[in-house]
């Protein structure tokens, strides 16, 4: 039995591990070892879930957080599900969730990002009905950033 809350304080040390974790298993392809590496370890993914906490929801799978997402008004921040349960419709059901609550807010058109080469990600999000609106090379860090939409 799947259950979907707001995050609590008392979750930040599950949501960053899930986070470690699923970046470990899924980010490698793109970011390269060297970039995930230093993520990680360098506590740049801990300090940005803490960061976002505020603008999460849970998914707990038999009370235990097997999924999270950061949202604000009208755009997810991230959405990321262990890797031990990807492909079982848990994300899907996540992200539905965040769409209701956005259109809840008031809004009918939803945004995020991702990174070219996460196709995963990007198969995911488009399979859910999000559209590819454009990619952007980001200067600073040397990769490109997908950017998404969905229409209410």
């Amino acid at each position: 039995m799947e259950n979907i809350r707001k995050a609590q304080a008392s979750d930040l040390a599950s949501i960053q591990e899930l986070a470690r974790d699923t970046i470990n298993a899924c980010y490698r392809s793109f970011l390269g070892d060297e970039g995930v590496d230093w993520f990680i370890n360098s506590g740049e993914s801990d300090k940005e879930v803490e960061k976002q906490l505020s603008n999460c929801v849970v998914l707990e799978s038999n009370n235990q957080i097997q999924g999270y997402c950061a949202f604000e008004n009208d755009f997810v921040h991230i959405l990321m599900v262990s890797p031990n349960i990807q492909r079982s419709g848990f994300g899907a059901t996540l992200l539905k969730h965040v769409e209701n609550e956005m259109s809840t807010l008031g809004h009918q058109h939803y945004r995020l990002e991702t990174f070219k080469g996460n196709d995963q990600a990007i198969q995911f999000y488009l399979k859910n009905g999000w559209s590819i609106d454009r990619e952007e090379t980001d200067e600073e860090f040397g990769f490109v950033r997908v950017y998404l939409s969905k229409n209410a």
